[in-house]
């Protein structure tokens, strides 16, 4: 007789918000990195160095490309803002 017992194990869910912006760049690694990287509270010392420091190199990158995001994504608005009449909308963009 062959049975199978199946099941979903649920992660953990967590709700984060800000208010009156949107989230930054490092707040996304941040939750990003939760989902990538997970390091067990009993994990061998030496495995856990070399995880915390592969996760802040991690870190880094993620940030850096987020930014070029957004600042590519702001640059596409300027130039839809430009494009319909409204350069005045450009100077809410910049920083």
């Amino acid at each position: 007789m062959i049975s199978s017992v199946g099941g979903a194990l649920l992660g953990e869910i967590k709700a984060r918000m800000v208010s009156g912006r949107g989230f930054t760049p490092e707040e996304v690694a941040e939750m990003a990195l939760e989902k990538i990287i997970y390091i067990g509270v009993s994990a061998n010392p030496i495995l856990r160095d070399q995880a915390e420091a592969y996760k802040e190199q991690l870190r880094a990158v993620l940030v850096s490309y987020m930014k070029q995001a957004v600042a590519s994504h702001n640059t596409t608005l300027m130039n839809r803002f430009n494009n319909a009449g409204h350069p005045e909308l450009v100077k809410l963009l910049e920083i």
